[in-house]
């Protein structure tokens, strides 16, 4: 517990407004709490699948600024529990996404990454046949995690598996046939030093890498290592380094792991989740949030230590992008702040164009509230609050004035823009886009289902 406090004072004297360079992404990238993140890229569109608090759901972008999220219809349809670390693969002419459901194998078949998907290997009775059944092959493996690898000659295999009992990984491999209806070979353990979950395969100058999670997701002995072959099943070679990423206090990067790997022109990057601050002093430990730092290599090969970062990674394509005119207020306040750990859920937070903090009101108030002051008139063309559970049918209403007054406390003649169900919609952010000119806004929260709290309250102008 001493060591939890200290830890978490270390912490929280780092926090304050921070705001990514411009053509950097900032870490996190994402809004909300998406861990296990998989990234792939496909005509010139990124995605994101993820395991999420709720049904299953994709991020996607074409710019790396501007993500959306939208609910997959499958495997949310299954209603099997545990809906964990999805993995996306193109293989010949279809879009195959591997799900973990109820520490088993699922696969989906589709014509698009963005679905929908339909179990390959069908239902039987109204229920859906794995594509690898628990504990199947090997009996002491955790029958999750699955990540496939297309190789240069387009042969495809997967690798999965963890330990039971947060102990003792197993990690399996096999070659899967052309369809992806099965197995071409028959499954082996290839288990490399120091794995429990979280498989991932990269290949690079030849040298394939096959790169896990290590320790306990929920605390700080989660991290990454790596071992190497030249060939795809092995045998792997421990590799130099290791960890190569793992807790890092300046930055709030605490428990680091469950990755994929993405190259976007001759860069290779590191896409992982860290567990979100200051949750995880607070019990809530299963939060977690993505990242992306760059992945660097010594001229032998060996992978560099990853140091995470606030920034993120400098890219052309953010460079590029379309430059929208969001405004901030020059004054802020709300309803009274959360008071579970100091200085980390101010309303400020909700204006500091970050993901990296967070507004969380007291839910114990009547009126949970959060206003803004822009100091003058401004030609508002549109709102986009982004809640603390992304997706969740928040009813929110949203309030301007162009009242005469100094201060946000002063302002009577609230005039109300809209009332909203962040439910309603098939994509997030929900962005409102309805013209009002105005100096002072207000969001209201008149209702939600988990948890209270505002990650950006974003607000565009002409």
């Amino acid at each position: 517990m001493k060591l939890k406090l200290i830890i978490a004072l270390i912490f929280t004297s780092c926090v304050g407004l921070f705001s990514a360079p411009k053509g950097y992404t900032g870490n996190p990238i994402l809004a909300g709490t998406y861990a296990d993140p998989a990234m792939v890229c496909y005509d010139g569109v990124y995605y994101i699948y993820s395991t999420s608090n709720g049904s299953a759901c994709v991020w996607y972008s074409k710019d790396f600024k501007n993500w959306r999220v939208k609910n997959l219809s499958w495997p949310t349809s299954t209603k099997l529990r545990n809906q964990w670390a999805p993995c996306m693969r193109k293989i010949g002419k279809y879009f195959y996404l591997f799900y973990s459901l109820d520490s088993q194998i699922y696969v989906g078949k589709s014509d698009s990454p963005l679905g929908p998907f339909k179990n390959i290997k069908g239902q039987v009775n109204g229920k859906e046949i794995p594509f690898i059944k628990n504990r199947e092959f090997f009996p002491k493996i955790h029958t999750i995690d699955a990540d496939v690898f297309v190789d240069d000659d387009n042969k495809a295999y997967i690798y999965w598996g963890s330990g039971l009992g947060f102990k003792d990984g197993v990690c399996a491999f096999a070659e899967l046939k052309a369809d992806v209806s099965g197995f071409k070979t028959t499954p082996k353990e290839i288990t490399p030093k120091g794995f429990f979950e979280g498989s991932h395969m990269l290949k690079r100058n030849g040298k394939y890498y096959l790169m896990y999670s290590d320790g306990i997701y929920f605390n700080d002995t989660y991290c990454v290592k790596y071992a190497v072959s030249d060939k795809p099943e092995g045998p792997f070679v421990y590799g130099k380094n290791n960890p190569i990423l793992e807790t890092h206090f300046p930055t709030r990067t605490y428990g680091p792991g469950h990755h994929s790997t993405i190259k976007i022109g001759e860069k290779y990057y590191i896409v992982y989740h860290k567990m979100e601050y200051p949750r995880m002093f607070e019990g809530r430990s299963g939060s977690r949030q993505t990242c992306i730092d760059e992945l660097r290599f010594d001229d032998d090969g060996n992978i560099l230590k990853v140091i995470p970062t606030k920034t993120g990674v400098e890219l052309d394509i953010l460079k590029n992008a379309k430059s929208e005119n969001q405004i901030f207020p020059i004054k802020i306040a709300s309803s009274k702040s959360s008071g579970k750990t100091p200085n980390y859920y101010k309303p400020e937070f909700a204006f500091d164009d970050s993901f990296d903090t967070i507004w969380e009101p007291d839910t114990r108030q009547k009126h949970i509230w959060i206003a803004g002051d822009f100091g003058e008139t401004k030609d508002i063309v549109a709102f986009e609050p982004i809640f603390a559970e992304v997706r969740e049918n928040v009813i929110y209403k949203i309030e301007t004035s162009n009242a005469n007054v100094e201060n946000i406390a002063d302002v009577k003649d609230w005039q109300l823009y809209g009332e909203f169900k962040n439910g309603d919609v098939k994509e997030w952010p929900h962005r409102i886009q309805k013209p009002v000119k105005a100096r002072f806004i207000r969001l209201s929260v008149i209702n939600f289902n988990s948890r209270a709290g505002i990650w950006e309250f974003k607000v565009f102008a002409k």
